[in-house]
């Protein structure tokens, strides 16, 4: 009778074989973890394009009722203490909209305030197609979320912006954006350069608000200065260049000029001086939008603060809304923090901190602010306790 013979009928796994197996099993896990991360990246940067929408209607709204957008310049600028979260109140009720996803400072995310860095105000109703609003956090800080004055949105790759040979974390705190000595230059990827010629104020800062290519492959860059100083700036041909002060938004493409900015004391306001070295300057003057165009060796001045009033509406913290004169538009705040908040627009508690802001300067002041706000009050030379 024949048996079958089962000798290697228990036999297990060799160790190539395991060896492969584990292999195979850690490629897949791989690919799956890759692929997760990015509809995690996607689905996160269309969540912030649907924010930066969101923040569009609510800012042509905010326009709408009173001719003028809110001010810019939060956290960077302490002359603002709103962020548009408590301007835009009124408009937006989920402050939800005000948090990119992608944004992880507990300090940005505590005020609502991720998109404030990257907004700038301009005069007049959004008729051009200019830079208003951003978010630089994408795909590791190389994409930007970007919404235009027109109303719409775009994709676009971010430009490397260096000093002294390191980089610039285009989504980094007010610090990490931030030259503020004598001699320290920002170097920008089509070599356009902004140095600081002169900070005699002390406190003096230029600060990186965007560096972002347009669909056609255009660098469009944007600086915002503050305080008393002055930038020597050279932009390289066909690329367009913004540098924001207080009282001035000055457009260029490739041209070398100056610009000095003074606060001149409360009583004056902000001073903007451009001077042209070389191309065409376009000036915006904030507080009017006058528009002035400066040819080689021209120059222009702006001032803003107490300057002749203008008339609007404004909302009191209770509802009560009538037209009254208001000495500017820069010092104007619209939608201001309701009853039962802080300075810097969070819900008042008990942990509150009362800090000097902006000490030893003419914006100097006492204010009430948020504990999750004091890092980022520190952080732009505010001390702890009221001021003298």
């Amino acid at each position: 009778m024949w048996k079958l013979s089962y000798n290697n009928k228990n036999r297990g796994f060799t160790l190539i074989e395991l060896l492969v197996t584990i292999g195979i099993i850690g490629i897949i896990a791989g690919i799956s973890t890759v692929a997760v991360s990015k509809i995690k990246g996607a689905n996160n940067q269309t969540t912030c394009i649907s924010n930066l929408r969101s923040i569009s209607q609510g800012l042509q709204m905010y326009y709408n009722d009173y001719m003028t957008f809110p001010e810019d310049g939060y956290p960077d600028n302490g002359d603002d203490i709103y962020p548009l979260s408590t301007e835009l109140a009124s408009y937006i009720r989920d402050k939800s909209t005000f948090i990119c996803p992608e944004d992880n400072d507990t300090t940005s995310t505590g005020s609502f305030a991720s998109y404030d860095p990257y907004y700038v105000a301009r005069k007049g109703s959004y008729d051009s197609n200019e830079l208003a609003l951003g978010c630089p956090r994408h795909r590791g800080a190389k994409n930007s979320t970007t919404a235009f004055s027109t109303g719409s949105t775009e994709i676009m790759s971010i430009g490397s912006v260096t000093v002294s040979g390191q980089e610039l974390p285009p989504d980094g705190t007010t610090a990490q954006r931030t030259i503020s000595s004598q001699g320290e230059k920002m170097t920008f990827d089509d070599g356009s350069t902004v140095e600081i010629k002169n900070n005699s104020g002390g406190s003096y800062g230029c600060f990186l608000v965007q560096s972002v290519r347009l669909a056609d492959g255009t660098l469009y860059s944007i600086v915002r200065v503050q305080d008393n100083g002055t930038i020597d700036v050279q932009v390289t041909t066909g690329s367009k260049f913004e540098v924001v002060t207080p009282s001035a938004i000055v457009g260029v493409r490739g041209t070398h000029f100056t610009v000095a900015t003074n606060s001149n004391g409360s009583e004056i306001g902000y001073q903007t001086v451009v001077s042209l070295t070389t191309g065409i300057v376009v000036v915006t003057d904030r507080e009017t939008g006058d528009i002035s165009t400066l040819k080689t060796g021209g120059t222009t001045s702006k001032t803003t603060g107490n300057m002749a009033p203008h008339s609007h509406y404004h909302t009191h913290e209770k509802g009560e809304r009538h037209m009254h004169d208001h000495p500017s538009q820069n010092q104007a705040h619209h939608g201001k923090a309701q009853s039962g908040t802080d300075d810097d627009g969070s819900s008042a508690d008990p942990g509150d901190i009362t800090i000097c802001h902006k000490p030893g300067t003419n914006g100097e002041k006492t204010m009430v602010i948020s504990a999750s706000a004091l890092s980022g009050h520190l952080g732009h030379g505010d001390s702890v306790g009221a001021c003298p």
